[in-house]
This record gives structure tokens, sequence and C-alpha cells, in this order.
């Protein structure tokens, strides 16, 4: 199993709205205390760990936003993973902050990242969970939206969110996705 964080490479990004996928990765990374993460084929960071008896690894596409799904298939084809045992996490902005939504399967939603990954794969088919960072403010340019940090008060709603994390992967990992999406969507 796999869970991939989607967001953008760099100190400039790091806490960024468009970054949520790499921050719930660290903190799963940090909460199940998985190994380092290392390097593969210099546009792809992942972390192996075991929950309940089942190794996971988790991913970081490093090839920016735009081409996640390139490394993503390459390290998965390498490694013999296929799409049903990927979970892609990643912002949107359709969905408010603080809140998740799960789902098995379903279009980008205009998310480039996710594009990248459901053409790299050729299917929709692809488990994700969407973290909410939403909804921008008419007078704001998408892009510079989803590249400026959190404010004080949007921080403290995806904190809640972030915690919740943890607690969605065992939940998937223990009865499934759909437990997962009864549970906390």
């Amino acid at each position: 199993m796999c869970f991939v964080g989607l967001g953008n490479p760099g100190e400039k990004y790091k806490n960024t709205r468009h970054n949520a996928g790499f921050i719930c990765l660290d903190y799963i990374h940090n909460h199940f205390n998985f190994s380092d993460f290392k390097s593969f084929k210099s546009d792809m960071n992942y972390s192996r760990g075991n929950i309940l008896e089942n190794t996971i690894y988790l991913l970081k596409p490093m090839s920016y936003m735009n081409n996640s799904g390139i490394p993503l298939k390459r390290f998965c084809d390498y490694n013999g993973i296929t799409f049903k045992d990927i979970i892609v996490i990643y912002d949107d902005i359709d969905t408010e902050i603080g809140s998740i939504r799960i789902r098995k399967k379903g279009s980008d939603g205009g998310h480039n990242g996710m594009g990248s990954i459901i053409e790299s794969f050729k299917t929709q088919d692809i488990k994700r969970i969407r973290i909410g960072i939403g909804p921008k403010k008419d007078d704001i340019e998408l892009s510079n939206y989803v590249l400026s940090n959190f404010s004080k008060q949007e921080l403290v709603k995806f904190d809640n969110a972030l915690e919740k994390i943890p607690d969605i992967v065992m939940s998937i990992l223990k009865k499934g996705i759909d437990d997962a999406i009864s549970r906390f969507n």
C-alpha cells in the first residue's frame, strides 16, 4: 500500500496550501515512526514502514505538482505496485479548510497533480483523500492563493484535519476505504 502526498519541493513551498499532501505525509511519517525519506531516481522521495503488519510506502513526487504522475508511475512499476494500492493525498480548493473528503475514484476535479496521476495510470479508479484548503476569496488569483501560506486562523482548522489523518490511515488498513468514507467524510 502506498500513500502519496502531492506538493512542490523546496523551502519556498514548504508551508503553502498546495503542499497539504506533503504536510499530511510528514504527519503520517512522524506519527507512525517511518524510516527516513530516501530518493528514488532523483524525482521521488519515499519512506517505508509497517502499520498493522502491512508494509506501507509514503511517496512524495519531487517533479513539481503538475508532473506528479510520471515519477509515481515509474516508482510503482519498479516495485510491482498497481493503482489499486495507491491512495493520493492532496489539497482541494473546493473543500472548506479543515474538511476532508475521501473518494474511491473520480476525475481530477481541476487538480493538475491528480490529473497527471490519472493520465500516467490511465484510470480514474485511484483512491484519494482530499484536504480542504478553500474557499478562495474572489479577489485572489488561484495560483497566488494555493501557493500562499495559511493564515493563523486557517492553520488551526487545517491542524484539526491533520490530526484525523492517522485515524483515517488505520481505518483504511483495518476495514478498507469504504469504512473511512463512512466515518470521516
